[in-house]
């Protein structure tokens, strides 16, 4: 595997650690939490990533059926559980692992196309396969960052989620 594909994985499988020590720190009804009517809940943004790295690592690098409701990851507002959405998370991200230890570095340039449903109404579009990689992992990176901040936010007591300590 070449150390591009490598890098961009271990950031995804980075990301998801840090999701799951923020969601796993919260009570369920705080997964679901939105602090203005237009925003998302923690819940909703763990939908999201999920969708967005099936359609792209999965569906548009693996060539498997576009399985995403995108309207619905941002517009639901309960039914999954913590243990539901991490679920998920995890089992999207091995559908991805088992796409991408088949590529080499040979594959990166391949163009590949990134399909919608048919009714979201949204067009299809190319991308290298490098940059499918490069765009998932900054996509979910930056969905993370906003878990932690919420998650942090929400939770019941003033501890650092990620052992990170900036200050005393």
């Amino acid at each position: 595997m070449s150390e591009m594909i490598a890098a961009c994985m271990r950031r995804l499988d980075q990301s998801l650690e840090y999701v799951e020590k923020a969601v796993g720190k919260l009570p369920e009804e705080k997964i679901w939490f939105r602090p203005r009517p237009k925003m998302n809940a923690i819940g909703n943004l763990c939908l999201h990533i999920a969708g967005s790295e099936y359609q792209h690592l999965v569906s548009g690098i693996g060539n498997q059926p576009v399985i995403r409701d995108r309207p619905g990851e941002l517009l639901e507002t309960g039914g999954h559980s913590r243990e539901e959405l991490l679920t998920l998370l995890r089992s999207v991200r091995a559908e991805s692992w088992s796409v991408v230890r088949k590529l080499t570095a040979a594959d990166l340039e391949q163009v590949v196309t990134i399909t919608y449903p048919e009714n979201s109404g949204v067009d299809s579009y190319q991308w290298s396969i490098q940059k499918v990689l490069i765009g998932a992992a900054e996509h979910y990176s930056y969905h993370t960052g906003q878990i932690v901040y919420a998650a942090k936010w929400l939770q019941e007591e003033d501890a650092h989620l990620l052992n990170w300590k900036h200050y005393n």
